[in-house]
């Protein structure tokens, strides 16, 4: 995949997990060899943390458990240069008590402290807006002084009304910008299967806003990936 997108794109995003039973993580080896494409054709990375444990859950075990993995990924990826790691604060949901948000807080404090320890610089820690109320990630990001990863195909499928305000709010502080499709309750689809509207508003605040961070389109295959490189470029051009 490196080989393939490395000249045509400015950044690849590596998504890396690692369990008991599987794992995509790349030798050390590799790395050097992804490296090389990379420098040969100019291209950048972001490197997306594991989600199957949760870095805010209650579980002490658990949080562990994600750090160690998260470290690991860190050290093994640093080589590349990374615009970002991005980060999901998994552990609560719309509708938590304020006790439970006021926990996973503290919970998701501690991890990213570790992981910034280990980034060597705290910017490089992009924190990602999920399923629950944006706002919850403001308090963690300014404490923390990472940056935002923001994603605007989750906005996009909560339905939350004030998208456009969050994105000139936190433009300035995100590095790294996830775009994907939304239709009928499914996301990370093909642009030209989302709302175009709100995709002309979106890149309009985003050019108002002179944003120079990385933009992803997070989509998993070769026909959304270029449905939505051509719908991108129309609208950018016009």
């Amino acid at each position: 995949n490196v080989r393939m997108l490395a000249p045509i794109i400015d950044d690849i995003e590596l998504v890396l997990f690692e369990s008991d039973t599987i794992s995509n993580l790349p030798t050390k080896d590799e790395v050097a060899e992804i490296r090389s494409i990379a420098e040969s054709n100019c291209c950048g990375f972001t490197i997306h943390l594991p989600t199957d444990r949760m870095a805010g859950s209650t579980n002490a075990d658990e949080r562990q458990g994600f750090i160690d993995a998260a470290k690991r990924i860190i050290e093994l990826t640093a080589p590349l240069s990374p615009r970002g790691w991005v980060l999901h604060c998994e552990g609560i949901t719309f509708g938590s008590s304020d006790e439970d948000v006021a926990l996973w807080r503290i919970h998701c404090l501690q991890t990213v402290h570790e992981l910034i320890n280990a980034a060597g610089d705290s910017r490089l820690i992009a924190i990602e807006n999920l399923a629950y109320p944006f706002d919850y990630n403001r308090e963690i990001i300014n404490t923390c002084n990472t940056s935002y990863c923001l994603d605007i195909g989750h906005l996009w499928i909560a339905k939350d009304p004030s998208w456009e305000v969050i994105c000139r709010n936190t433009l300035a502080r995100t590095s790294i910008i996830h775009l994907h499709g939304v239709k009928d309750g499914k996301d990370h689809i093909s642009l030209k299967e989302g709302n175009r509207y709100d995709l002309e508003k979106f890149l309009t605040i985003v050019r108002e806003c002179k944003y120079s961070g990385v933009i992803t389109l997070e989509v998993f295959n070769e026909n959304d990936f270029v449905q939505s490189m051509e719908v991108i470029k129309e609208i950018w051009e016009n």
